[in-house]
């Protein structure tokens, strides 16, 4: 495919990339891209090897350290995932948060919210449309009903806190700055060339109080299973030297003193 001095691309080098290619041109782009980076590669090596002294070229030391390090993470990968349990308690999860909320407030409000996208010509739309914002439990079970057999999707944000971008996502792209205008016991009711789109907020904090334990679960966990990780590379330090001494592995000499 290509050459620098001794150095050749083969065409086997390339097996895999062209499969993404969607068409032969794609393919042609693909083609000269990787041999284009694979040039620059050997061209600024040659460059090196002519221009950096003999002492600049000298990178045993920082081979042998990268090793060193390499060999020390691969080991302490494996010894931490033999031993480390995954099982976080959600007693566990609700410790943790009660005793960080300080590093959980918000920087962008959280809302629950009903959206509902259903066509404009649908003659189930003006009852939805007045029964959508209420939270009286008969309005709500028969907005279920309706939006169940009518609307193209219906979701009830019972159990989910949504970011303001999140809920964005489902809104037709002139409306979208709408939601960030959304308040507690807001709604947006807007409409494309095609579907009615119905957002009504039952829930919402707003930014600088303490985001919900579940809304954080996922980063609370992965915490804790940091700090498991961080006690047993300790526990592993320990062991480790104290079996240098245990062993006499380790020599420590002293100046004579005068």
């Amino acid at each position: 495919m290509a050459q620098i001095g001794k150095e050749v691309l083969y065409k086997k080098d390339m097996e895999g990339l062209l499969t993404s290619a969607l068409s032969p041109t794609d393919s042609t782009h693909l083609t000269n891209h990787y041999i284009d980076v694979w040039a620059i590669d050997n061209l600024l090596l040659k460059k090196a090897e002519e221009e950096l002294t003999k002492e600049e070229k000298d990178v045993k030391q920082e081979l042998a350290d990268y090793r060193k390090s390499l060999l020390v993470f691969r080991y302490q990968k494996k010894y931490v995932e033999s031993r480390i349990d995954t099982l976080v308690a959600q007693e566990e999860i609700t410790d943790y948060y009660n005793n960080h909320r300080e590093q959980f407030l918000l920087d962008a409000p959280l809302l629950k919210a009903r959206y509902i996208k259903i066509r404009l010509q649908s003659p189930y739309l003006p009852m939805v449309r007045n029964i959508y914002r209420s939270y009286r439990l008969e309005d709500i079970q028969q907005l279920n009903r309706l939006c169940e057999s009518s609307a193209e999707v219906y979701t009830h944000y019972e159990d989910k806190w949504l970011t303001l971008r999140q809920l964005a996502q489902d809104l037709p792209s002139q409306a979208r700055g709408d939601v960030y205008a959304l308040r507690p016991k807001g709604h947006i009711d807007t409409r494309d060339s095609l579907y009615a789109y119905l957002i009504s907020v039952y829930d919402y904090l707003d930014e600088g109080v303490p985001a919900p334990e579940a809304f954080k679960e996922t980063e609370i966990r992965q915490n804790i299973l940091s700090r498991r990780k961080q006690h047993l590379l300790k526990e592993l330090e320990k062991e480790v030297l104290k079996e240098g001494w245990n062993k006499q592995l380790i020599k420590t000499y002293k100046k004579d003193e005068k």
